[in-house]
């Protein structure tokens, strides 16, 4: 997959926001600026980067684990009792 210089630069901003990296930002910022991002652009998605930020580290914990924790469903197992016609394919 090959990400556009538009779509990187937007990423870096998003993740620079994040992780709080003040100097990342500003670099990221200042690309972005160079290859024609507006204001607007940029303002939106630092937006968008600290709606997410304001969720708790310890919900991303709790969901991470309880998606990583749920068993998968099972596969149905064809038998001559299972009633479903599978087990004369």
């Amino acid at each position: 997959m090959s990400l556009d210089q538009r779509t990187i630069i937007i990423s870096q901003i998003s993740a620079a926001v994040a992780c709080n990296a003040l100097a990342a930002l500003r670099l990221s910022i200042t690309e972005g600026l160079n290859i024609g991002l507006t204001k607007e652009e940029i303002l939106e998605v630092i937006g968008l980067a600290k709606e997410v930020q304001q969720q708790p580290i310890s919900h991303v914990t709790h969901m991470t684990d309880q998606i990583l924790r749920e068993n998968k469903k099972k596969t149905h197992e064809h038998s001559a009792h299972c009633g479903c016609g599978g087990h004369h394919a």
